[in-house]
């Protein structure tokens, strides 16, 4: 899965190649979880699941329930990470998903990774036949730009539980329904 050509603002309107790309290895997990601790989008508690999530998955593979997107951007000095994505499954709900997680490197966000990462995984779940993505966020004001970003991808806050994924108390739960499109395939 490849994405789009770049300009990152940030570096004085050079041009860089981005690449979304499945998969973790253990190479790879030290510099994820630094990148989700210094987006400050996750709790402790979300920072140990992604840990286990990320090292299960750098050495058992994808088969281990849960799937990464990595975000990599071609820079002079080589390839390095700037954002990933974490889905997974719902256990006992077929064809529904949940997105874990989420983070782009701040130098980089708003340029197109973010959505580039949600289109990856919308098209690997329209590829399983999953139908639905659902997400957890908090309602404070710290996560009003992230909700922002999910609706601007087509996500619908749910204003009502579904037994299978209820959120936590003070969080929201937003869902994608899956309408695969020719479009969505060629993105690029």
């Amino acid at each position: 899965m490849e994405a789009s050509v770049v300009e990152n603002e940030a570096v004085a309107g050079d041009v860089y190649e981005v690449r979304v790309i499945s998969g973790l290895s253990p190479e790879d997990v030290e510099g994820l979880l630094n990148m989700a601790e210094t987006s400050g989008l996750f709790n402790p508690d979300q920072m140990t699941e992604i840990e286990d999530m990320s090292w299960g998955c750098a050495y058992q593979g994808e088969s281990v329930a849960c799937s990464f997107l990595q975000a990599l951007v071609s820079t002079p000095q080589g390839e390095k990470p700037i954002g990933f994505l974490c889905f997974t499954e719902i256990p006992e709900w077929p064809q529904n998903y949940e997105l874990f997680g989420i983070a782009v490197t701040p130098e980089y966000q708003r340029l197109g990774i973010g959505t580039a990462l949600m289109t990856g995984m919308k098209n690997i779940v329209a590829g399983q036949d999953g139908k639905r993505i659902f997400l957890e966020t908090g309602q404070n004001h710290k996560c009003e730009e992230i909700r922002r970003f999910y609706e601007a991808n087509n996500y619908s806050m749910e204003h009502r539980f579904f037994k299978q994924f209820i959120p936590k108390d003070e969080n929201v739960v937003y869902c994608h329904t899956i309408e695969f499109d020719e479009e969505d395939a060629n993105f690029q």
